[in-house]
């Protein structure tokens, strides 16, 4: 089952696929399996949006140690401009003697921005969506931080025509874009 192919081209040249390959089921919850080039994600239809499964693993003396392992919120809809969210986690896990912290918050702002081309394309209506996902665990080896800022450009019966990241962690920092080439929704 593969519904609503998208392409889209990030900044360097390269051509990402984005789709649903199908369902299946976490934590009891029927949960669409989206592939984003090698990426694979969980999405959740709820009756607020769409919310996204969150696991962390980390090791110990040869011991998996599960952090985080939940079904949390990741783009409320209707989107509504102005709308700001805010969502936190936190796990205590102690693994042979030693103490594992455990922190995540989500947050989202949207905005509307009206009028948006892309790639010679108008989209109008646009909303920005920022989502700021920043991990943080403190064990015994030290502490690892992450945060992941994902900025999606969203279009009304199109979804995201362009998207934007920054992975900041533990000092080091990446980015990219990627921008939609292409469609089954819009006859491509």
């Amino acid at each position: 089952m593969c519904i609503r192919d998208r392409y889209y081209e990030t900044g360097s040249g390269d051509t990402l696929a984005a789709r649903i390959e199908g369902d299946t089921v976490i934590l009891g919850d029927t949960a669409y399996i989206y592939t984003y080039g090698s990426e694979i994600l969980y999405f959740f239809r709820t009756d607020r949006g769409i919310d996204r499964y969150y696991e962390a693993v980390t090791y110990r003396g040869g011991d998996k140690v599960i952090l985080e392992k939940r079904i949390g919120p990741y783009l409320a809809l209707p989107l509504i401009d102005g709308f700001a969210s805010a969502d936190s986690f936190t796990n205590t896990a102690v693994v042979v003697n030693d103490t594992f912290r455990y922190l995540r918050s989500v947050g989202l702002k949207v905005v509307l921005l009206g009028d948006l081309t892309v790639r010679g394309r108008e989209f109008r209506e646009v909303y920005r969506a920022e989502i700021t996902d920043s991990k943080r665990v403190d064990g015994p080896l030290g502490t690892s931080v992450c945060e992941r800022q994902e900025v999606l450009y969203l279009a009304p019966d199109v979804g995201v025509i362009r998207k934007t990241e920054v992975l900041a962690e533990d000092g080091d920092t990446t980015a990219y874009s990627a921008e939609l080439i292409g469609s089954n929704l819009l006859g491509e």
